[in-house]
């Protein structure tokens, strides 16, 4: 991995650490996320194939993984908190033991997680 993409992923992992439940956020930084492993997936290619079997080449290959965990974490909180939304557009009254405020607070408890997963993805990418 290059200078700038590390540079890339470590203000995107600062970027993280300020998200709130905003899907559009959310989306963006996937998004911003998708394209460094675009750019990372493109200069693997562009390796001459000695290259991609040393040591370089696996970190690539590392990276994307670790780049790919952390979208495929974003993905997976973006569809549950979806579900959750149509949920209570449907039934608002289906839960009516569950207090809207822990709600709330479990949703805020599942991005902390989140954001400290996807952090540490893309810490490990850009080593």
């Amino acid at each position: 991995m290059n200078n700038q993409r590390r540079k890339d992923l470590n203000n995107i992992a600062a970027a993280m650490e300020n998200v709130h439940v905003d899907i559009e956020e959310l989306e963006g930084i996937k998004s911003d996320i998708e394209m460094v492993l675009m750019d990372e997936e493109m200069a693997f290619e562009n390796m001459p194939e000695n290259l991609q079997y040393s040591m370089r080449g696996e970190a690539s290959q590392e990276a994307q993984d670790n780049m790919n965990e952390a979208i495929d974490l974003i993905d997976e909180f973006i569809s549950d908190y979806e579900d959750y939304e149509t949920d209570q557009i449907h039934d608002p009254e289906d839960d009516e033991d569950e207090d809207e405020e822990d709600v709330e607070s479990e949703i805020e408890d599942r991005l902390q997680d989140l954001i400290s997963e996807v952090v540490e993805y893309l810490e490990m990418a850009a080593e």
